[in-house]
This record gives C-alpha cells, sequence and structure tokens, in this order.
C-alpha cells in the first residue's frame, strides 16, 4: 500500500505522534504510523513502508535524538531527495545531517489548539502532493458549510472533495464503480482459464473439412457431435480411436461368451453344477495306493532311545 506520509517519532512521544497522524489523516492524508511499536529496531518491514511513502515526518524531540529507530528511518528519509520533513516538540536541536533542515514547532499543540507551525507543515506535504489551500480549509468551523462546500467546488480533484463526494453518493444510495485494481483481478481471473490443449486445437485445424449432409436432421446431428468434440479438445481421429477400442471389446465378449464345454455324465448324488467334471478315481476303494506301498513296507524296529554302542 502506498502512503502520503510516514511518520516517526519515540516511543516516548507516541501520545503526540498520535495526535498528528489524527489531524493529517482528517485532511486526507494516508498516513503510515505504528502505534504499537515497542522496540527501536528499523526492520525490513519499516524500511519497505518508508519506501512506499511519498514523503517522511519526523518529529524531533529529546527523546527522539537519543532512540536508534528515530536516527535510522531519519537517515532512511535523509538519503531520498525531497522525502524528508521535519517538526519539533521542543528546543532540541538533532545532529547533522538534520540540524540545518528546516523544523516546524509543534510546541503548544494540543486536540483544540493548532500553532503555526502545524499550519506551515500541512501547506508543504500539500505542496507535495499538488494540494492548495489547505490552510484555508482548516479555517473553517462546523457551522461554515456554504463555505466548505464552495471549497469543494473549487477543488474537485482533491481527496477532500473526492471523499465528500462519495459520502452524498452513498447517502443518496448511489453504488461506486468497481476499484480499478478489482476490475484488473477480474480480468487477470478471465484470462487466466485454461483453453484447450494447442496440440488438439492444432489436430482440429488440420483435419479435412466433413462432406456436407444429406439432410437437415444429419446436418444438426453431425454440428452437435463436432461442437462437443471440439468442446473436449478431441478430434476425429481420437473419437474413431475410441468407437473402434468399444467395439472389439464387445466382438471379444460375444466370443467368449459363445464357447461351450463339452458336458459330462451327470450321476445321482453329484451337486446340480453346470459344466462340472466327475473326478474319475485313481485307486479302488479298500485298497492301498501303488505308490503308496513302497512308503509302507515293514522294517527293522531302530531304538533310538539309547546311545548307540561303539
Amino acid at each position: 500500500m502506498a502512503y502520503d506520509v510516514f511518520l516517526v517519532s519515540a516511543i516516548e512521544d507516541r501520545d503526540m505522534a498520535k495526535l498528528v497522524a489524527r489531524r493529517l489523516r482528517s485532511l486526507k492524508f494516508k498516513v503510515w504510523f505504528d502505534q504499537k511499536q515497542t522496540d527501536n529496531t528499523f526492520d525490513a518491514k519499516d524500511a519497505r513502508n518508508a519506501g512506499n511513502s511519498e514523503s517522511m515526518l519526523v518529529i524531533w524531540s529529546e527523546n527522539a535524538v537519543k532512540s536508534d529507530w528515530v536516527r535510522a528511518a531519519a537517515s532512511v528519509g535523509h538519503s531520498r531527495p525531497g522525502m524528508l520533513a521535519q517538526a519539533s516538540l521542543d528546543k532540541t536541536i538533532p545532529y547533522q545531517p538534520f540540524k540545518q533542515d528546516k523544523r516546524y514547532s509543534l510546541e503548544g499543540m494540543t486536540s483544540r489548539k493548532m500553532p503555526e507551525g502545524f499550519y506551515q507543515l500541512v501547506e508543504e506535504l500539500g505542496k507535495r502532493q499538488d494540494r492548495t489551500d489547505l490552510r484555508e480549509w482548516m479555517g473553517y468551523g462546523s457551522k461554515d458549510e456554504e463555505e466548505r462546500d464552495a471549497w469543494l467546488e473549487a477543488h474537485p480533484e482533491d481527496p477532500l472533495a473526492i471523499d465528500a463526494k462519495k459520502k452524498r453518493e452513498k447517502a443518496l444510495g448511489i453504488k461506486p464503480p468497481p476499484a480499478a485494481e478489482a476490475a484488473g483481478a477480474a480480468a487477470l481471473a478471465a484470462a487466466s482459464v485454461k483453453a484447450p490443449s494447442s496440440k488438439y486445437s492444432q489436430a482440429s485445424s488440420s483435419r479435412p473439412a466433413p462432406r456436407a449432409p444429406t439432410s437437415t436432421t444429419a446436418a444438426s446431428a453431425n454440428g452437435g457431435a463436432a461442437a462437443k468434440a471440439e468442446d473436449l479438445g478431441m478430434g476425429w481421429g481420437t473419437l474413431a480411436a475410441v468407437g473402434a477400442a468399444i467395439v472389439v471389446m464387445f466382438f471379444m465378449s460375444w466370443v467368449f461368451r459363445s464357447q461351450t464345454i463339452a458336458p459330462a455324465t451327470t450321476q445321482a448324488g453329484l451337486p446340480p453344477v453346470g459344466n462340472a467334471y466327475r473326478l474319475t478315481e485313481a485307486c479302488p476303494a479298500g485298497q492301498v495306493p501303488a505308490s503308496l506301498i513302497k512308503v509302507l513296507e515293514p522294517g527293522p524296529i531302530i531304538n533310538d532311545t539309547e546311545e548307540p554302542e561303539d
């Protein structure tokens, strides 16, 4: 996010910094200010926010000159020509190179009182953004409605006038147009929708044109099939291959189902299972198979419970 002002102050001067930030925001300046700062380390996040700001406002004080964070931030602002703006809360003079730069005095500033130095500071910050007559606007009270309306009409491009216009439209129920960022995001999302593969697109464009249909029904049917094939990213060659595979599958299924097994003679006592066979008995009942005779032949009895004699 871009900011108009990057506000820098010591932690001990936080209350005064809050007042300055609130006054600047009431004039529609976009102010960066860390109200929950607890350390004096100028980290990468602070550097990024400072780099995204047009101006840096450093509030010097007896506490600020002792703060490492204030000195580091002020050095970053001083490194960019035309970025640094300085204010002071007391008579403390900062060290070089900030000693010779102009500082706007905010001594005696309260929620109800604005010193001359604050008016000058606002004029300086406004000048950097091509904003004029802000001192005049700050002089109007809540009862000066006609003067305020005349000022807004005379400065239609000022953030104050733009904000007042949005409030009037909201009161009238007029919805604002979508922001440029939202419109850009919607266009990017629409463009990122994946199109059909270029491989299939080239195959589709290189295939020969089909012959003209002989009837209106055939034309509509072919047109619907072609549209579906194009929507799926498939060419006529892919459709033909799929159809041939289906025909082969049906044919093989018919061949295997049409083969029959010669039925065996069924006898009583066998289960009624289709295509069942009766196993031939290898040996008549009551006899020992010849293959087991050698295994069952008697031999000498060996007592393996006693130790063998030497």
